[in-house]
């Protein structure tokens, strides 16, 4: 399954900073900054080192006030 914006844009159903970026118009290290602070909405990371914060896509994009739709994935 995939976000699919009104704009036409595909996410994945959980991100990583570097694909939201552009989307917020912020670089990838901004977003992780956002996320560390509590302004963006992020999974829990994993116990490996080196894991990335983990973005809902659905939520940040409600919180942003930006239509979506769910779409399958055909495989």
């Amino acid at each position: 399954m995939v976000i699919v914006t009104d704009m036409g844009i595909e996410l994945p159903l959980v991100a990583s900073p570097a694909t939201v970026a552009p989307i917020l118009g912020k670089s990838d290290h901004g977003v992780r900054d956002d996320c560390i602070a509590g302004r963006i909405p992020t999974m829990p990371k994993g116990d490996r080192a080196g894991t990335h914060h983990r973005i809902p896509v659905a939520r940040l994009l409600d919180l942003l006030g930006i239509p979506y739709r769910i779409e399958r994935v055909a495989c």
